[in-house]
């Protein structure tokens, strides 16, 4: 195992600056690992405590709206006001 490694799965990439222009570079290794290239919409979401953001491939995104959409489940849990229909 390298320095600075983990053993399980690896979350943390390095640290990012951000620019004058509000810009960030993703790390190399983490655009290699989630196939992220150029080009690709990565929809940004607010945590909602403020701690930061998150970034969500859009075709990811597509795929859980899709599957979604499809879920009666889901939706009568919705319907029932149950917070574990919370996505």
């Amino acid at each position: 195992m390298s320095k600075g490694t983990c053993s399980k799965m690896r979350i943390v990439y390095g640290v990012v600056t951000v620019s004058d222009k509000g810009q960030i570079a993703i790390p190399v290794d983490l655009r290699k690992d989630l196939d992220i290239r150029q080009g690709d919409k990565l929809m940004v979401l607010k945590r909602k405590d403020d701690a930061g953001f998150t970034l969500l491939k859009l075709d990811m995104m597509d795929e859980l709206m899709h599957n979604i959409q499809g879920d009666d489940e889901f939706f009568q849990k919705v319907k029932r006001g149950d917070k574990s229909a919370q996505v």
